[in-house]
């Protein structure tokens, strides 16, 4: 029935459509769970202040990934061409993503099952690892996209993969990176002026002012 509504072309632009608000969505609600932590170190300087900056998003950082999964999803229903080709030849970059979205939730669930101080300062030092490298991956892999990556067609339309992860890490890619990460630390310093309070709401504001001065200066350029 929808084939007799709109043409190969309209499906494939409603399908961006779709696909570019499940990524806007992730970038504008996982943004600021990402920037969160990867402030965590520099924002809040005592325990109770880094327990009061997690607390801020510990009610929706487990619903905000879901527009990352919505996203895979919308890219394997609509191309599975392409899903297979990104998921394939940046697998590495994927890896590193996954692991790093993986150690964020077991930070933030574990640092406080013991009161030991160096226990909760390395699970912190986790949680900013978790937060801070998927920001800079997500962007070096925009960046790609952008710049375009080495892949061929086999007899049967089987996409292959040329290139390796140090070939994605190119100045270009890494520039995107860069913007992606102070976006991101812009976002969670906004969110933290926002709903934390006193010392820890002082310095996010301090920080993400800066933050929004890099993002603008490497956006520009």
């Amino acid at each position: 029935m929808i084939d007799f509504l709109f043409d190969y072309a309209t499906l494939r632009v409603i399908w961006w459509v779709l696909l570019g608000v499940l990524l806007v969505g992730f970038a504008v609600t996982d943004g600021f769970d990402m920037g969160v932590g990867a402030l965590l170190p520099f924002a809040a300087r005592t325990d109770i202040e880094r327990r009061v900056a997690i607390n801020t998003i510990g009610p929706v950082w487990e619903g905000n990934q879901v527009w990352f999964i919505l996203g895979g999803g919308a890219i394997f229903a609509a191309w599975p061409a392409l899903y297979a080709l990104s998921f394939s030849g940046f697998y590495l970059a994927m890896f590193l993503i996954l692991m790093a979205l993986i150690l964020r939730p077991v930070a933030i669930k574990y640092r406080s099952k013991k009161p030991d101080p160096k226990w909760r300062t390395r699970w912190d030092w986790a949680l900013f690892i978790g937060s801070a490298v998927p920001a800079l991956i997500f962007g070096i892999a925009v960046g790609n996209a952008l710049r375009g990556v080495p892949f061929h067609f086999t007899p049967d339309l089987r996409p292959i993969y040329e290139g390796s992860l140090f070939g994605l890490l190119n100045p270009a890619a890494l520039y995107c990176g860069l913007v992606s990460l102070a976006m991101m630390v812009m976002h969670g310093g906004a969110w933290l002026t926002f709903k934390a309070e006193g010392p820890v709401a002082e310095r996010a504001r301090t920080y993400g002012a800066r933050a929004a001065l890099a993002t603008s200066a490497l956006f520009a350029g």
